[in-house]
């Protein structure tokens, strides 16, 4: 059984449904000198990628970043 979660955003609607989801596919592994930090210990990466959701404001797409980590961590 697995039991690590999926890192994901959710779209809800003006009637509070869920309308769109989007699950992280890309997770990210850093090694500082003295530190390992890897997602994929406790989050599964998704297999798909979401396409745009419609909404009155227009298509909206959908994704998590996860770039800042490597910003964060480069001169340690």
């Amino acid at each position: 059984m697995n039991t690590r979660l999926l890192n994901s955003d959710l779209i809800i609607n003006d009637k509070g449904n869920i309308v769109g989801r989007y699950s992280k596919i890309d997770l990210f592994y850093v090694q500082p000198a003295y530190l390992v930090i890897r997602e994929s210990d406790f989050t599964q990466p998704a297999s798909s990628i979401t396409n745009p959701i419609e909404t009155p404001a227009g298509r909206i797409p959908l994704g998590i970043v996860f770039y800042l980590i490597n910003i964060l961590f480069k001169d340690i």
